[in-house]
């Protein structure tokens, strides 16, 4: 009796040891033949959507690996349907492209194992790239009431095209609405005014940023003499009646500052009077000077030949 439990044990032992090698045998066999299954773009999308030549294109890709895999890609930049050579990141730079042109990408996934179907995203246009002011001053730097205003710039347009510009002219913060030129002409403005201008490019098919001056004031103009002397005289009584222009419309002081003895100039009318001596006879030197309240100054110079005596 003893014997036969224990054969009978025995038995039982053997069978559960064969079916559990069964069952190992039959999961390994399971294991090694499961396929793995390539991953699935889902979506491949070019930003920026609006691009223009000083844009760097980015893709952002999606993807699924049904068995839960990393996913590594391949990009391949498409421009007008040919490949562009040697771009094989997700970041297409800057000078790879020009206005007009469509850019895709193609995006080829992999699991390690094996490579999925490629992936072709929708084409993005280059856009036209506004043209850009990078420098902006007037001329001259010290103005005067008698100067013409200049504008002066540096641009960029990044396509090529020819750039076209507007001019807005203000005078004190006020806009000077039928001033549309790049010069500022004399009669619009005067001694202590502020002008500004800004300017706006456009290449005719965008406009750029528009940028504003620096202000510049408006200097006191110094008076000028505009009046031409006598340069000789046969007579014993010499008259000169200077003659001086100042651009602020401001009042005019004259002062001599050199001439013959006993020569003399009215400071508020700009007269000048000489009494002729025998002894005066030759050449003299004359400086006059004219001046406004501000102390703005201009000179004039010639010489006086006597012929009397």
């Amino acid at each position: 009796m003893r014997s036969f439990i224990k054969n009978h044990f025995f038995l039982l032992a053997l069978l559960a040891a064969t079916i559990n090698l069964s069952c190992e045998n039959l999961e390994g066999t399971s294991l090694k033949s499961k396929p793995n299954s390539p991953p699935v773009i889902t979506s491949a999308r070019i930003v920026p959507e609006g691009p223009n030549v000083g844009s760097e294109l980015i893709v952002f890709t999606q993807s699924q690996d049904p068995d839960g895999d990393s996913v590594t890609y391949l990009y391949e930049w498409v421009k007008n349907d040919e490949e562009i050579s040697g771009e094989n990141k997700n970041i297409l730079k800057i000078g790879n492209f020009g206005k007009g042109d469509l850019i895709r990408v193609k995006v080829t996934p992999s699991d390690g194992k094996a490579e999925g179907r490629a992936f072709l995203s929708d084409p993005v246009k280059i856009l036209n790239s506004p043209p850009v002011i990078q420098e902006l001053w007037i001329e001259p730097k010290m103005v005067y009431a008698n100067d013409p205003i200049r504008v002066h710039l540096k641009s960029h347009d990044f396509d090529g095209d020819s750039i076209y510009y507007t001019y807005r002219w203000e005078k004190n913060g006020v806009v000077l609405t039928e001033e549309r030129a790049e010069v500022l002409e004399v009669g619009r403005f005067k001694k202590g005014d502020s002008i500004t201008v800004t300017v706006t490019p456009d290449d005719r098919e965008s406009q750029g940023p528009s940028i504003r001056s620096a202000p510049i004031m408006i200097l006191n103009s110094p008076p000028v003499i505009i009046s031409s002397p006598p340069t000789s005289v046969k007579e014993n009584d010499y008259i000169y009646q200077v003659k001086a222009y100042d651009p602020d419309n401001e009042p005019t002081f004259f002062v001599l500052k050199s001439g013959p003895k006993g020569m003399e100039i009215d400071k508020d009318t700009g007269v000048i009077r000489w009494a002729i001596q025998s002894q005066d006879r030759g050449t003299h030197s004359i400086e006059i000077e004219v001046s406004d309240k501000e102390g703005a100054k201009s000179l004039q110079r010639f010489a006086l030949n006597v012929e009397i005596g």
